[in-house]
Formats: structure tokens, C-alpha cells, sequence
């Protein structure tokens, strides 16, 4: 069984399919929808990816994932959504090129997520 990978996804339809296609790529897969929610999974699964998808979101749930991902870090962020909102998201342990302005390119995101392991599978040797 690999790490968990946590989506919090507001629009569960967009969620789901993301989750779909990283299972079918034999990841481990938590979706919430609620920003609590994520808080929750975070604390208690320790997820290896967190991949918010700020698709659908109000100005203030953005602002709390944001502030979630800066204390992600053990954790790989890979960022959905808009490229002026994905900007807000930029400082220290952010890496640009885990955000991605499609949020529903699924098969570019499990290509992430596969990445992210292989970087830790390497740092880990």
C-alpha cells in the first residue's frame, strides 16, 4: 500500500474523478470536501501529496487552504486552479511546477503524483 494522497475538492464531481484515476494508478486516495475536513485528514492520515483543487471555492476557504498547505511539511502540495489563484499560493516549500492551472487534466496530475514519490524514493537512497 503507498502513502496517502489527500484532495480537497469543493466541486466532488471534479474530486472524484481525480480519485478515480490516481487509484486506477494504485495510489492511495483520501477526498474531502469540507476544509475542516482536510484539516482532520491531515492531522490524522499524515498524507504523503495534499492536492487542493480551489476550484469552486470562496475568497476565505482559499485563504485556509493556503494557510493549510504552509504547514504541510512532510507533504508534497500540488495546487489546482486558476493561475491568478495559484499564485497566492507561492513562498517557501511551494514548488511552481506542482501547480497546475487545469484542475481536469487527471492523467497530468497522477504524472505529478508519481513524480513526487519518485523524488521521495530517491531523497530516501
Amino acid at each position: 500500500m503507498s502513502d496517502p494522497v489527500l484532495i480537497f475538492s469543493a466541486d466532488e464531481l471534479w474530486g472524484g474523478i481525480t480519485q478515480k484515476i490516481l487509484k486506477r494508478n494504485s495510489f492511495e486516495v483520501l477526498l474531502v470536501s469540507k476544509i475542516l475536513g482536510a484539516r482532520d485528514t491531515v492531522a490524522k492520515h499524515a498524507p504523503s501529496v495534499v492536492i487542493p483543487d480551489t476550484h469552486g471555492c470562496f475568497s476565505e476557504e482559499i485563504n485556509q487552504i493556503r494557510n493549510l498547505c504552509r504547514t504541510l511539511e512532510h507533504s508534497a502540495v500540488i495546487v489546482l486552479g486558476d493561475p491568478s489563484i495559484i499564485d497566492r499560493f507561492e513562498g517557501p516549500g511551494m514548488r511552481k511546477e506542482l501547480c497546475l492551472p487545469d484542475p481536469l487534466d487527471p492523467e497530468l496530475i497522477a504524472s505529478k503524483v508519481r513524480e513526487v514519490f519518485s523524488s521521495k524514493a530517491s531523497e530516501k537512497r
